[in-house]
């Protein structure tokens, strides 16, 4: 019987809480190509669904769900295009990771997501 290759692949990696906006939404499967390039694992509430999940439940319980992802997150990676705004939502999960010390990066991405560089 063959090993799965999953049974060698238990090594630790970093959660990483990826931060964006709706504007940037159509970009969340390359923002999570990146992470997982990059050794860690991607925590991407826009993977779980559409806008709010389309209406199907309350906004406040996928924003409580999101903030739970973040609380377990061992990062938070804020992604943004050139002159993009942090939205509201975004900032308030910054605001968090500061407050409690959680290593915060930046990175900007281009409108493809072929591009995404680290800045400061």
């Amino acid at each position: 019987m063959a090993i799965h290759p999953a049974s060698k692949l238990f090594q630790r990696r970093p959660l990483v809480f990826t931060a964006h906006s709706a504007e940037t939404a159509y970009l969340r499967e390359r923002i999570c190509a990146f992470v997982l390039n990059e050794h860690a694992v991607p925590v991407n509430p826009w993977m779980m669904g559409g806008y709010f999940l389309y209406g199907l439940v309350d906004k406040d319980a996928v924003r409580a769900a999101n903030n739970n992802l973040l609380m377990r997150s061992d990062e938070l990676w804020v992604f943004t295009k050139k002159d993009e705004e942090i939205s509201d939502g975004v900032q308030v999960e910054i605001n968090w990771a500061l407050e409690h010390r959680l290593p915060t990066r930046y990175f900007l991405l281009d409108h493809y997501g072929e591009s995404i560089t680290e800045h400061h």
